[in-house]
């Protein structure tokens, strides 16, 4: 394990929760607000434009799990559930929250004037087949 506090992952920044915080030392709240400040928007940044796979949905809620776990005090080998863990820290899942951003994006969409281009570009139907390597289903089929 390194002794810095923050490590890059691929194009990806978290926080290293193990050497950070000292679970005995400081407060629960104190640590939640840091979650919700820093963590989270980090984490829901642009989302509500992004089209999810299955495999994208694993590895955010394992990346999310990589940093809730050490802050409810547990290891990966105390084979504690994610629902059990959210359920103490008393907080919702992060693809929940994704999925109402998204959520909110529609509604923000529908109340829009019809000369907007955030609306012209969620009506645009291309023509032709998709190219090899897209997406099978586009932001809308997957609401």
């Amino acid at each position: 394990m390194r002794n810095c506090n923050t490590e890059t992952c691929g194009s990806r920044f978290h926080i290293n929760c193990n050497t950070n915080f000292n679970i005995l030392k400081v407060r629960m709240e104190t640590i939640l607000k840091i979650y919700n400040t820093l963590v989270l928007p980090t984490f829901l940044y642009g989302s509500e434009n992004w089209t999810p796979t299955a495999l994208k949905r694993r590895r955010t809620e394992a990346a999310e799990m990589k940093l809730l776990r050490p802050l409810a005090g547990y290891t990966l080998y105390d084979h504690k559930t994610s629902d059990y863990i959210r359920r103490e820290l008393r907080i919702t899942g992060i693809l929940d929250k994704i999925d109402e951003y998204r959520w909110n994006w529609l509604l923000h969409l529908q109340r829009m004037p019809q000369n907007r281009i955030p609306l012209k570009s969620h009506h645009y139907r291309p023509q032709g087949r998709r190219t090899i390597g897209r997406l099978k289903k586009c932001w809308r089929e997957q609401l």
